[in-house]
């Protein structure tokens, strides 16, 4: 019966790669022995099992056994168990056949059926020379587990084996579980294979939460009430594996608790057998929140000090509890449960009035801790305890100063959930009559205020769908009439312009515009900024224009600054780059001063997008950005502006040929577990520069999310970047008839009224390079309205240029050039001059890949002519560098593919460089590419490869241009098609052709395909 497939081993690359390393060496006659250790659960087992998988089909003998806790157990345990095992197999009874009677003598192997067995008086001796005899022939592994539990007679075998396996092709690995009551090695006998140079030792700590988000997504879930399984694993299991699987199992049963019974029964059985004063400190560490200090445990268990002590080292020394730092209150070392799996077990068994009872408990301890100082430490811990023992009163009251302090040290994930409990209990949904010495009026709260913090709290934690949802529910508070409706509404603008909702973001402004009039700040403040995101420049330099006349008349400096930013780039992008430039640096300082964050977020990242976009001041727009970053996170907005200014920063990274900094910034930036716009601009960045360096089937993932992300917004700043990249994506496949569809789409977003340039030229671009790509591969053209459209926009965008500020004129007329070069190469006449002079343009803009594509495409169009060989190898060899430099693999294969074809010696690629961390063999990463993204292989069909001389065939014959003809031919070319593809005279195709033909002894062309077809190798069959 075959064995059920065990799922891939996760998170522990390190240490079986250490394992693996241990074997390779025994194999080869460098014994050892691996020491692995770590606590119950944490996955020692299943490290251990991927090592003797990997031993057995490599041919090695195994054996492997555990010790068992039985108390006293029979002499060599593990090592009986292991024998007993192999032997049942064929194969290990021919491999332990010539040891029978010694493994008898030691009690390993039942005695034979009538033959005497005589013990043997050094069992050690024998069993070594066993266990040494059998490396003798092959390698072995020997695997001992849980050592803890292991009988005196095989640790000293243990010790024995390190001591005398000289040279044997022998790997010893012992698994041996530390903490909870466990003996150590010192008390085990075994402290010695710590300091012996045999002895590796492997520590397995904790999965990191990586690991457990791939457990949890290595099979899906049912739908449950649990908004992140991820999260809810983490926290329960701290890493351990055991702990991980079975919650990870209990969700997949849909248990409403997400508690296997096996965890459920572990941690009360284990809870149960404690000494009474140790059951009550676990019972009362299962409700607190984070480690608690000694002195607040003392309060809230009523025990004695001696008896705490007593019962704290008992729990501590048994596993249930650990030291993990000071308590929130200060104070000595803090305690908690070891697992989260502990808290949510042991709480629930709790009765409800014991649960309220220790909440009050805590809450009161705290109060008595923290009288007459600073709560500010303790005043989220104060809310929690007195929510939960039902005290709404004074949860009311910690509540608002626990929000108070999460804003001050800019915590706007918790400031944001305190000021919606708040909220709530103002609302007097559950709030008792206050006591006279508390009036809710002390606080200077209503729930319309409350709603409101909560609402901008969220938006600065990046959560902008909750912000949208919450200050909705306080425009619903609010009387039609009421003056504030109008800010409300405009405020409600920004979050939905920030959650990516364009549209939804125009209609707030709208109505805000509707009930406020011209003359409000905030309103006109923020219509010019959704202007501005909507790319209508001019719009948003005339409104921000009115916004900043008013804002500094209101003396507003959050609105000033607000306003600069909108209204500098807008002046530096269509009229005046010194204007506006010294606006955006005015706005950035008054943005300093102002102490608003979420508005110096904006001046940091308007000024880096303009210097590291349109002005192509690249290595200081990519300075600034990373600098905005890191001030940004400081101030609490690392998820937010952090991540769109850490986006920038890898835009200009990618362009200017910094392309490994550009994957560090976007990993940097995914850390930060982005939303709403911000997760639609990483995305777009990761997704250029997968494209880049040709992961296609990641590239499209990223798109398909943006697609999905930005589904309520129809606005041109998310949607044109991608449906650019989708083109670009499109033509490496091999489908530019495809990325024709995407670029169209693209000018359909864009529309009229658009001023942004900048954006629409990549575009167009990709537009007609997809037309000249068609023609290249003899694909079916797009319709002549569309090559009209497409042509009619390039020839556009040289007008459009010059109506712009100097700068971004340049850079948008290099685009334009590219573009004429396009319709050259499309009309089957590539001019070289049009493409050495954009090759030249993006050089002295420092865009190496850019610079790489034109001068593909110069050397090209020479060798199309048949003129100036040496400048078209020059040509050609340059981009390969630039390519092989950035490691643009697509790209890459395009230059070496013409070189083929044009016989240009290339020169040898780089070693890839060292790979660090988990990366999946080939064959995984060809299964993660969906049918849809399969790559397309080349429509032009490789020079087959050298065969050895054993494989004398139809083909051999053949010289090899010749071959390369014949490859034409199969694929379907004329000789004209030939001549151009092989950038050789038609004539001299049909003399080759005429040669084929004798050499093949065939009548004609569609034979001589079939000739090639039957005989070249699979791989290189056109189309294939």
């Amino acid at each position: 019966m075959t064995a059920p497939a065990r799922p891939p081993l996760i998170g522990r690359t390190d240490e079986l790669r250490s394992l693996a390393e241990l074997f390779e060496a025994a194999r080869t006659g460098t014994p050892g022995v691996a020491l692995v250790c770590g606590e119950a659960g944490v996955g020692k087992s299943r490290l251990v099992a991927e090592l003797v998988a990997r031993a057995e089909r490599s041919g090695a003998v195994v054996l492997a056994g555990a010790a068992v806790d039985v108390g006293e157990s029979p002499p060599l345990l593990p090592l009986t168990l292991a024998v007993r095992a192999l032997a049942r197999e064929p194969a290990g009874r021919t491999v332990v056949e010539p040891w029978r009677g010694e493994l008898e003598a030691l009690g390993l192997l039942p005695p034979s059926p009538g033959g005497p067995v005589q013990a043997v008086p050094h069992h050690l001796d024998t069993a070594g020379r066993v266990l040494l005899g059998l490396a003798a022939d092959r390698p072995v592994l020997l695997v001992v587990e849980d050592v803890q539990w292991a009988d005196r007679a095989t640790r000293d075998l243990l010790s024995y084996l390190t001591a005398i396996m000289l040279d044997a092709r022998l790997l010893v690995v012992v698994t041996h579980r530390e903490g909870g009551g466990s003996p150590g090695l010192d008390e085990l006998g075994l402290g010695g294979l710590r300091r012996h140079p045999r002895v590796r030792g492997i520590p397995l700590g904790p999965l990191d939460r990586a690991a457990i988000a791939e457990l949890v997504a290595r099979e899906p879930l049912p739908e449950t009430d649990v908004d992140d399984p991820v999260e809810l694993v983490w926290q329960r299991s701290r890493g351990n594996a055991f702990i991980a699987e079975e919650t990870v199992r209990a969700l997949r049963d849909r248990d409403p608790m997400a508690v296997s019974g096996t965890l459920r029964d572990l941690v009360l059985g284990r809870v149960r057998a404690l000494p009474e004063d140790a059951r009550t400190v676990v019972r009362a560490l299962s409700v607190a929140e984070g480690a608690v200090s000694h002195e607040v445990a003392q309060l809230v268990t009523g025990l004695p000090p001696d008896r705490l002590l007593t019962a704290v080292r008992h729990v501590v020394e048994e596993g249930s509890v650990v030291l993990d730092g000071p308590g929130a209150e200060g104070g000595d070392d803090g305690y908690r449960l070891r697992h989260g799996l502990a808290v949510d077990v042991v709480s629930a068994d709790l009765l409800p009035a014991e649960r309220r009872d220790l909440h009050r408990r805590y809450a009161a301890a705290l109060a008595e801790l923290t009288a007459g100082g600073d709560r500010s430490a303790v005043a989220a811990l104060l809310a929690h305890h007195w929510d939960r023992a039902g005290d709404d009163a004074r949860a009311l009251s910690a509540a608002a100063d626990a929000a108070s302090a999460a804003e001050r040290v800019h915590g706007y994930a918790d400031a944001y959930r305190h000021w919606r409990r708040v909220a709530d209990l103002v609302a007097g949904r559950s709030v008792p009559p206050r006591p006279a010495s508390e009036p809710v009026a002390s606080v200077g709260l209503d729930r319309p205020v409350s709603l409101e913090r909560a609402a901008e709290a969220a938006h600065l934690a990046g959560e902008h769908d909750a912000a949208v949802n919450v200050l909705q529910e306080r425009i619903g508070l609010t009387d039609p009439a009421d003056p504030r409706r109008a800010t409300l509404v405009a405020r409600l603008g920004d979050y939905l312009l920030a959650a990516g909702r364009g549209v939804e973001a125009e209609g707030a402004y709208r109505e805000a515009l509707r009930l406020g009039g011209e003359a409000h700040v905030a309103l006109l403040a923020g219509h010019a900024e959704a202007l501005q995101a909507a790319g209508r420049f001019a719009d948003a330099r005339d409104e921000a224009t009115r916004a900043l006349a008013a804002a500094r008349q209101a003396g507003t400096p959050d609105e000033q600054a607000r306003v600069l930013v909108t209204l500098g780039f807008s002046l530096a992008y269509l009229e005046d780059t010194q204007a506006g430039a010294a606006a955006l640096a005015e706005g950035l300082r008054v943005a300093e001063a102002s102490g608003s964050p979420a508005v110096l977020g904006s001046a940091y990242h308007r000024r880096a997008e303009l210097l590291s976009g349109p002005l192509n001041a690249l290595s200081e727009g990519i300075d600034l950005a990373l600098a905005g970053a890191e001030r940004l996170t400081e101030l609490g907005l690392g998820r937010t502006h952090g991540v769109r200014l850490l986006a920038l920063a890898a835009n200009g990274q990618f362009r200017c040929g910094r392309w490994d900094e550009a994957v560090e910034v976007i990993d940097q930036a995914f850390r930060a577990r982005p939303s709403g716009s911000e997760a639609l601009d990483i995305r777009l960045s990761r997704g250029r520069m997968r494209v880049g360096r040709g992961d296609l089937s990641g590239a499209a993932e990223d798109l398909d999310a943006v697609a999905m992300l930005a589904h309520d917004t129809v606005g041109a700043r998310y949607r044109v970047p991608m449906l650019t990249l989708r083109a670009g994506l499109e033509m490496f496949l091999g489908r530019p008839e495809r990325a024709v569809g995407h670029t169209v789409a693209g000018l359909d977003v864009v529309g009229k009224g658009h001023d942004d340039v900048w954006l629409e030229a990549p575009l167009i671009w990709h537009g007609l390079r997809a037309h000249a790509e068609t023609v290249r591969l003899d694909r079916p053209p797009p319709a002549h309205e569309v090559v009209d459209r497409l042509r009619e926009s390039g020839a556009g965008l040289h007008d459009r240029a010059r109506r712009a500020v100097p700068m971004v004129a340049g850079l948008v007329g290099v685009f334009a050039q590219m573009c004429d070069a396009e319709v050259t190469r499309a009309d089957g006449d590539s001019d070289p001059e049009l493409w050495g002079e954009v090759a030249a343009q993006w050089r002295r803009r420092d865009q190496p890949y850019n610079v790489a594509y034109g001068q593909l495409r110069r050397a090209e169009a020479l060798l199309a002519r048949r003129t100036r060989s040496r400048a078209a190898a020059d040509a050609l060899v340059e981009a390969h560098d630039i390519a092989a430099d950035l490691r643009a693999v697509p790209f890459l294969e395009e230059v070496r593919d013409l070189g083929r074809r044009a016989r240009i010696r290339l020169p040898d690629l780089p070693p890839e460089p060292e790979r660090t961390g988990y990366h999946p063999e080939p064959a995984a990463v060809a299964e993660q590419v969906p049918d849809e993204l399969e790559v397309a292989r080349p429509a032009r069909p490789r020079v087959p490869a050298a065969r050895p001389p054993t494989r004398r065939d139809v083909l051999g014959s053949l010289t090899p241009r010749e071959t390369e003809v014949l490859a034409e031919i199969a694929a379907g070319h004329t000789n004209r098609e030939i001549a151009q593809r092989l950038f050789i005279s038609e004539k001299t195709v049909g003399i080759h052709v005429t040669h084929l033909l004798a050499k093949l002894g065939v009548r004609s062309r569609v034979q001589a395909g079939a000739v090639y077809l039957r005989a070249a190798p699979s791989e290189t069959h056109p189309g294939s």
